[in-house]
């Protein structure tokens, strides 16, 4: 098995796992965002992050989609 590399996934690293963590990058990267939102003034900024967090939840559903299509279906 090979190291991981900067994304935590290898040539190893099984399906289920990279979606998982993918689930958790997005979860993360929305919170990321909504902290911005929170304390940028600027009303630009403040929608761009708030357009952002809502493109992380939607790539999360995406994912999470996925994964119960393929994982928890397998299950």
């Amino acid at each position: 098995m090979s190291e991981l590399d900067e994304f935590g996934v290898h040539a190893g690293t099984r399906p289920e796992e990279a979606l998982r963590l993918a689930m958790e990058r997005e979860k993360k990267a929305r919170e990321f965002y909504l902290r911005c939102v929170a304390i940028v003034a600027d009303p630009g900024v403040k929608k761009m992050f708030e357009f952002l967090a809502k493109e992380e939840a939607r790539h999360f559903d995406l994912i999470e989609t996925e994964y119960n299509r393929f994982v928890v279906k397998e299950g």
